[in-house]
């Protein structure tokens, strides 16, 4: 298949095989360029066309981009067809190589599996990332809107990339072409149950599924809203947590859960992302431009990554100054030795498959 650039006209032939299919498009790559992927509609139309050109005028300042890596997929150029007609047909953006999901990342298990020596403080190094991310597209009037851990891939050094960016709300010349999706474990309360196709999306909507993420990452992959039921009746899924503000970490609320068992203990946190934590999940509730923004959370992560101490026992240990006995190790032995962040020689040996 071959298409053409739209600015220089070159044309562009592409990998017979796709490496993603979707609902929307498929992805494929160029041949005789390992750093593009081209997405190609099923369906393009005069709407997607136009959301795409004004992306392309005015790309986010990509905070990564003086070490060559792209934390945003962001447009280079449309793709019309190669015949004489022209027509629209998709995009090309940087391919990113040598990532998995964020979700494989926060989750302990998979995590062991195949990024064994991801530490912690290579998680808090995550989550800065991925709040600088957040902060670019906010500063240039972009908003994510469909906030969940399907479109953020992160790579064995902790970089972060945000991919299917054509999906993000887009502004232009006073024209917003709206995010019509989203996942209720990352939606706000105040959006819980609305139709995103009629709704605008402000930041302090994305800050509250930047939060889950960030809690995501530093708390093993329990869900902020997570907790053990203390009720009578059935407990309530996640989205009706949320539009109750039902965080079980709150200090002096009287809601029916407790933190998860298995969880780790909240003081883990250094002091100012608790702070943030409760801003977002209980500020926010009544008050959502309470919450804190990106710039804050890399400010705040900066600080928790600035005050991590090495476990003397097993260096692959890395928690907060002051938080007395390292909770690495007192949780490997609770969970009858599954270490989160098993050691070099454990890895060497094939033990962190063993607990997996």
């Amino acid at each position: 298949m071959q298409y053409r650039l739209e600015k220089s006209g070159q044309v562009l032939t592409l990998e017979s095989s796709p490496i993603a299919l979707g609902g929307e498009a498929y992805l494929y790559g160029v041949a005789g360029n390992d750093n593009l992927v081209a997405k190609i509609y099923h369906n393009p139309n005069t709407a997607k066309a136009a959301k795409l050109a004004a992306m392309i005028a005015n790309p986010p300042d990509d905070p990564m981009a003086t070490r060559g890596h792209a934390s945003i997929a962001w447009p280079i150029d449309r793709l019309m067809s190669a015949t004489e007609d022209r027509r629209f047909a998709g995009f090309i953006m940087p391919r990113v190589k040598h990532t998995y999901s964020i979700f494989e990342f926060y989750n302990p298990r998979t995590r062991r599996t195949k990024c064994p020596l991801f530490h912690y403080g290579y998680l808090i190094r995550t989550a800065r990332n991925l709040a600088a991310a957040f902060r670019a597209l906010h500063l240039r009037g972009y908003v994510v809107g469909d906030v969940n851990e399907s479109n953020i891939l992160v790579s064995e050094t902790a970089l972060v990339t945000l991919v299917d960016t054509d999906s993000f709300q887009v502004p232009d010349q006073g024209q917003i072409y709206r995010c019509p999706v989203g996942k209720p474990e990352f939606t706000p309360p105040e959006l819980q149950n609305i139709n995103f196709r009629d709704t605008d999306r402000l930041p302090i909507h994305d800050g509250f599924g930047l939060g889950v993420l960030i809690f995501l990452l530093l708390m093993e992959g329990t869900h902020p809203f997570a907790g053990r039921y203390t009720g009578t009746n059935e407990p309530p899924p996640i989205a009706v947590r949320i539009a109750l503000g039902h965080y079980p970490y709150g200090i002096g609320i009287n809601i029916p859960y407790e933190p998860m068992p298995f969880a780790p203990p909240i003081g883990l946190l250094h002091p100012t992302l608790r702070a943030l934590m409760r801003r977002c999940f209980e500020t926010g509730l009544t008050h959502p431009a309470g919450r804190p923004d990106a710039t804050e959370w890399v400010q705040a992560l900066d600080i928790a990554e600035s005050n991590l101490r090495t476990c003397r026992v097993n260096p692959q240990h890395f928690y907060r100054v002051g938080f007395g006995l390292c909770p690495w190790c007192e949780r490997a032995k609770h969970l009858n030795g599954k270490d989160s962040f098993p050691s070099r020689d454990a890895v060497k040996n094939g033990e962190h498959l063993r607990s997996a």
